[in-house]
């Protein structure tokens, strides 16, 4: 009988211990690597049943001991939460602007489930998110997709002039410059320089173009395009094409 209540005792010694330790757990149900862009500011929603503290290895990302993140500047950083005895580490990625969906020829449906409903339509053919008083990001002012027979085959983004330094840098990141195409419209000499994201131009599936001083445009504009090597001059003629539409 004696054994059977020690056994009772440090059973029940060990079920306290395994409870005490869960009530030191840090509750988190994101991911483990956190994308954002720049200004944005997110809630990471951690809880514990003790004091929790928040901590950023650099000045990429601040975070406020809410739990609040805030990307201040482009890069990287670890974001440190910790109470008595549980420590978690989240990854926060900041990016200049998130790109448009690359998922060309899907329906107008499909951009839906991604964005939501439109701000503004232009007949059936052209979807604006953002514009007027509301902004996508801190970057990007404006987004469009364009659709011909209900297939998205175009994107615009619209930006501030003023992060014009850092979206050459992003570009010259993440795609294969390719040259200036002129593009004469209705006596206006338009310079549109040519990204794509391969850097063999025959096997290459997107072209990004960079307008600059486009008027009213905010200054700066990215074009996203499906893109097919046909022969050298097929960039160019994809972009009238595309600057026809507008």
């Amino acid at each position: 009988m004696k054994k059977i209540a020690l056994f009772l005792l440090g059973f029940c010694l060990i079920l306290s211990s395994c409870k005490n330790r869960n009530r030191y757990e840090i509750n988190y149900d994101g991911p483990a690597t956190i994308d954002i862009v720049l200004l944005e500011e997110l809630d990471l929603n951690v809880t514990s049943d003790y004091p929790l503290t928040y901590y950023s290895d650099n000045d990429v990302v601040t975070v406020s001991e809410n739990g609040v993140i805030l990307g201040k500047n482009i890069g990287e950083a670890n974001v440190v939460i910790s109470n008595a005895e549980s420590t978690l580490t989240l990854k926060v990625v900041v990016s200049l602007f998130e790109e448009p969906s690359f998922d060309f020829y899907c329906n107008q449906a499909h951009i839906m489930d991604l964005y939501g409903m439109p701000y503004h339509t232009l007949g059936d053919s052209i979807y604006t998110y953002g514009g007027d008083e509301r902004w996508i990001s801190y970057a990007v002012w404006r987004m469009d997709f364009m659709f011909v027979d209900n297939q998205y085959i175009e994107s615009v983004l619209y930006l501030r002039s003023s992060v014009d330094t850092r979206i050459n840098e992003y570009l010259e990141d993440n795609y294969y410059y390719q040259g200036i195409i002129n593009d004469t419209i209705d006596e206006v000499v338009y310079q549109y320089e040519i990204y794509l994201n391969n850097p063999d131009y025959k096997n290459a599936s997107m072209m990004v173009s960079k307008l600059e001083d486009a008027g009213y445009y905010e200054d700066i504009c990215l074009f996203y395009l499906p893109y097919e090597y046909t022969d050298e001059a097929s960039a160019k003629e994809m972009l009238k094409r595309s600057r026809k539409r507008k």
